[in-house]
């Protein structure tokens, strides 16, 4: 077994990954009072995708996506897919993509928090339902949490 220190970065990536979902929640219940929600779960899934290989990366993104399932109200398990098919995508792209420069990575985080975005908001509606009301508050909460992570995303690739 190796006992390099980069055997363990999947270990780094996944306990501060643990530590910025821990804050978020705290961030998005006092967001809750003026009905607006952060989702920036594209940049958690991008950043092992980047810059972790893959065997470290799918052990970071299946332990945050179990424990991201396990403060929901959804099966555990029900992010495992999404997330994984997200990881490969630009794990294998990410030889053509020039990912150091500051503009492709934070297209990169944008397009892979949008696909989740889409999945969550989709997996809501046909859990509890559509209204116009719904459509309007969830394209809110995308509009918000896009320029968010855009605003901060070059601050995960320095």
């Amino acid at each position: 077994m190796d006992k390099s220190p980069e055997s363990y970065q999947w270990l780094v990536i996944f306990l501060l990954h643990m530590v910025i979902v821990l804050l978020l929640s705290q961030l998005n219940q006092t967001l809750a009072t003026v009905s607006l929600f952060l989702f920036i779960n594209g940049l958690l899934v991008t950043f092992p995708a980047l810059f972790l290989p893959f065997g470290q990366g799918i052990v970071a993104v299946i332990l945050l996506s179990i424990f991201y399932d396990s403060g929901e109200s959804w099966d555990i398990g029900t992010s495992l897919i999404p997330y994984l098919i997200t990881f490969v995508i630009i794990y294998y792209t990410r030889p053509r993509i020039r990912y150091q420069e500051k503009n492709v990575f934070k297209s990169v985080v944008l397009v892979a928090n949008l696909a989740l975005f889409v999945y969550y908001t989709v997996l809501a509606g046909t859990r509890f339902g559509t209204s116009s009301s719904f459509v309007l508050l969830n394209l809110t909460h995308l509009v918000f949490s896009q320029l968010v992570l855009y605003i901060f995303s070059g601050w995960f690739q320095s």
